[in-house]
């Protein structure tokens, strides 16, 4: 009888997660029918119009510095641009796959344990990555960084700007970067001008997530009341550079650049900004001066910006050698990545350095982003169209997000977040559209190579 039982039940259990599958792939058999429908229902003109339209949004968008190698590569891709095929304009459905299986991970599990931080700190990090490809208590670990109360508040030991280092419940510590502008503030000049802009870090992370780059250390929108949870745990020297004006409480920090002239002030107590968990401190992290950096000069070029050689010259440095690491790739990554979001300031890279074979560039500091939706510099993909190589990995996912598929899917992680944080959009719609005009910038570079004789025998590569 027992027996029977249990067979029944396990047949039941087996009926269950059956139907659930079959619903599934039903509903994702509909929603692809239903957009080729739609597409087919579209007039021909209609479609041509619209892909006409943002052909001519990213030639007009793509700036180029005068006198450097640029100009050329760009009206390349201009023309490439052009005759590149219809796939890329056209919506790929399997992104709502990998959207899926994100949101799943963002999901809060009841009753955390108080040593939950042990999982990121101990079992994820790894060569490639600060959080592994499959991480089911994300969502918690997001959560707990939200809400946990703040013990410590004290100025961050680096970097020019003010940020504030967090110690949280159970010794946990995090950087906090305040928000300086509005989310629709445009920022003029160069593309390293302004402030950090705390919802670009905010959105890097989920960016990441999207491009399986998973390099972007854990990050949270986050509102401190100033009153109550900074003033009463301020060290002294931040406490002596916080003060009251009118309803408003203020501080200005000791940095770089710090100044009683240039304070961030909460909208009353409350300021909101990006909280960024500290990486563990086994990670012995090792900075590295980019070979793209800028000069930072308005007259003055580097070398990369006038050598069309310059990515073989790279290649010389055993570091960089495609045969010995995939050093170079990852930076191939990172200009990617930093193209999508604007980012024009990665002068820098950190490496972790704890007996790792081939360790992965991180993409650590990301605020100089989302900073002019309507300028494309497209001299920050310069490793990408200089070196024509690409791990096969990034590739196959940037085109998981063709026809609009990025933005969609970065509004809606994004917008996720915001709702769960109580803050605002993170991310205008003018910024989400920029993302979708850039990436078939890069889809014409990579097309551009693989057209390209010389490069035909390198340009798709991977070592992970």
């Amino acid at each position: 009888m027992i027996g029977r039982r249990c067979a029944l039940v396990a047949l039941g259990g087996l009926l269950i997660l059956v139907l659930s599958v079959n619903v599934y792939f039903i509903r994702m058999i509909v929603e692809s029918s239903s957009q080729k429908t739609s597409s087919k229902g579209m007039p021909v003109s209609q479609l041509k119009s619209e892909q006409e339209q943002l052909i001519s949004n990213v030639e007009q968008n793509l700036e180029v510095p005068q006198k450097s190698v640029a100009r050329d590569m760009a009206r390349k891709i201009k023309e490439e641009i052009q005759t590149l095929p219809s796939k890329y304009f056209k919506q790929n459905n399997s992104y709502a796959i990998v959207l899926e299986r994100l949101f799943a991970e963002l999901k809060v599990t009841p009753n955390v344990r108080e040593n939950i931080w042990n999982i990121p700190n101990n079992n994820w990090p790894d060569a490639h990555q600060l959080i592994p490809p499959v991480a089911p208590e994300l969502g918690t670990i997001l959560d707990t960084l939200r809400k946990s109360k703040v013990t410590r508040a004290d100025n961050a030991p680096l970097g020019t700007q003010l940020k504030l280092m967090l110690t949280l419940e159970h010794g946990v510590k995090a950087m906090f970067k305040p928000q300086w502008y509005s989310r629709d503030m445009v920022i003029q000049g160069p593309v390293y001008h302004g402030k950090d802009r705390h919802n670009a870090e905010v959105v890097a992370f989920h960016l990441s997530s999207l491009l399986a780059l998973r390099r972007v250390p854990i990050t949270v929108a986050r509102k401190l009341d100033l009153r109550k949870e900074i003033r009463p745990r301020a060290t002294p020297e931040l406490y002596t550079t916080m003060y009251q004006d009118g309803n408003d409480t203020c501080l200005y920090g000791v940095c770089h650049y710090c100044s009683p002239a240039d304070p961030v002030c909460g909208t009353g107590d409350i300021l909101e900004g990006a909280l960024i968990s500290w990486l563990p401190r086994y990670l012995r992290l090792v900075k590295h001066r980019h070979p793209w950096q800028r000069t930072y000069k308005k007259n003055k070029f580097a070398m990369w910006e006038t050598d069309g050689n310059y990515c073989e010259k790279v290649k010389l440095s055993k570091a960089y050698s495609p045969q010995s690491s995939s050093r170079l790739l990852d930076l191939v990554d990172t200009a990617i990545f930093d193209f999508l979001m604007d980012n024009g300031d990665r002068h820098h890279y950190e490496l972790a350095q704890n007996n790792f074979h081939n360790p992965a560039v991180l993409l650590i500091d990301n605020g100089k982003s989302l900073g002019n939706p309507d300028v494309d510099h497209f001299d920050i993909l310069a490793p990408l169209y200089q070196c024509c190589m690409i791990h096969k990995t990034t590739w196959d996912r940037l085109r998981l997000f063709s026809g609009g598929s990025l933005s969609v899917a970065v509004r809606k992680l994004v917008a996720h977040e915001s709702a769960i944080a109580g803050v605002e959009h993170l991310i205008t719609d003018a910024h989400l559209s920029a993302m979708d005009r850039r990436l078939l910038t890069v889809y014409a570079v990579v097309e551009y190579c693989l057209k390209s004789k010389a490069y035909a025998s390198n340009v798709i590569l991977d070592h992970r």
